[in-house]
């Protein structure tokens, strides 16, 4: 019964204050200030657009260059590591001869091939 009683308290004032704000808004003072905003919205929008756009540019000038800049430091990067894949690579086959770390396969067809340590079936 107490939450009814509250809900139609609320709903008449409710009502009461919005016709009360109906008939404000349609007073002439609150009109003249509407309109001197509209006014003012449509005269300084164009510079706001204005502005948005050359900001928009710079930010995009900025995340621009900063990509290169990343894109730059990642060639060297990997050109950096190519070359000591490449290093480490000729070392590896200088120290093992001729046959550049080929591991034994001669025995693979039939899955007994020999791993180091290992003695399968033998």
């Amino acid at each position: 019964m107490k939450g009814k009683i509250l809900f139609v308290a609320g709903a008449a004032v409710g009502y009461v204050l919005g016709d009360r704000a109906g008939d404000l808004w349609e007073n002439p003072s609150v009109q003249k200030t509407v309109h001197q905003a509209e006014d003012f919205v449509k005269d300084n929008a164009p510079v706001v657009g204005s502005k948005l756009k050359d900001v928009a540019n710079d930010a995009a000038s900025a995340a621009q260059s900063t990509v290169k800049s990343a894109t730059k430091k990642a060639d060297k990067v990997a050109d950096q590591a190519k070359a000591k894949a490449d290093e480490v690579g000729s070392k590896g086959a200088s120290a093992t001869g001729s046959d550049k770390g080929a591991a034994d396969t001669g025995d693979r067809d039939n899955g007994t091939s020999k791993l180091p340590g290992v003695s399968v079936g033998d």
